[in-house]
């Protein structure tokens, strides 16, 4: 599976492959992050609705719950993080993480085929220009 040119391609559209750095290189997974310059963000509402579209645009279904729970399994799964309370919630707590110490923040995920993807995005509403996204990419 050629994750690097799947994740690649949404990294660039969201204008964020300049200075993109990996912070997880796995055989079944990528995840990078690194700073949205992406102008068409003032064109929407929200940070959602942006990485919703962003989702779509790149061929992906938004996921429904039932994905999620299973995209966290995988992750759990691939990151060899095994116990007796897996983090079946941690998208929301780590949204709830960065609103905590004044961010805006939200993700959005999609699936395609046996390839799911996962965008988050965050910012100190003070500082609305730096604008740090991580992608990631896992089957």
């Amino acid at each position: 599976m050629m994750l690097n040119v799947k994740i690649g391609k949404v990294v660039r559209s969201l204008d964020a492959f300049k200075g993109s750095k990996p912070v997880v290189n796995k055989e079944e997974m990528i995840a990078v992050r690194s700073i949205c310059r992406d102008i068409e963000f003032n064109d929407y509402k929200s940070i959602k609705e942006y990485l919703e579209a962003k989702i779509k645009q790149n061929g992906y279904e938004l996921m429904n719950e039932e994905d999620k729970l299973g995209m966290v399994n995988r992750i759990n799964e691939i990151m060899g993080e095994e116990g007796v309370f897996p983090d079946e919630m941690g998208f929301d707590a780590l949204k709830a993480s960065f609103e905590n110490i004044g961010c805006k923040c939200d993700y959005a995920l999609g699936i395609k085929d046996n390839l799911m993807l996962g965008i988050s995005m965050w910012y100190n509403e003070e500082d609305e220009q730096h604008k740090f996204v991580e992608v990631m990419v896992l089957y």
